[in-house]
């Protein structure tokens, strides 16, 4: 880069902005990963019968919280899938990186359908950011 302060160009606040929301989102994706993983493998093979009530409502409110961990993911998954294309709108080149200042320096973010080592098609499209 010919400019070394291009990255703190005003115009690209926008993009910015939905960058950071972007890997908000992909970020809360893996925390609950983690917390679905978790709520899933806490005894699969409970038997009610020989427990008493206290632990099989206990393993209903896991069930509910389950649920309600599995609806939740269904909205971030949408929701990130939202913030990939607005943020594919925003990119004035696609096959290219943009740098950007994501608060900590300058990084990169990129649409690719090539792959920019090998140039060869890609079978999905890339969205990519190196922070």
């Amino acid at each position: 880069m010919e400019n070394l302060i291009e990255y703190l160009d005003e115009s690209l606040i926008p993009l910015e902005e939905k960058v950071k929301e972007y890997l908000h989102i992909e970020r809360d994706i893996r925390l609950l990963e983690v917390e679905l993983l978790s709520l899933q493998s806490i005894k699969p093979d409970f038997n009610p019968e020989q427990h008493g009530l206290e632990h099989s409502t206990d393993k209903d409110q896991q069930g509910s919280t389950l649920n309600d961990k599995e609806q939740k993911m269904v909205e971030l998954l949408d929701k990130y899938r939202q913030l990939q294309q607005e943020v594919i709108a925003i990119l004035p080149e696609k096959n290219k990186f943009v740098e950007l200042n994501l608060g900590y320096g300058p990084s990169l973010v990129g649409y690719f359908t090539i792959d920019p080592e090998t140039h060869i098609a890609l079978e999905e499209p890339v969205l990519r950011v190196v922070h």
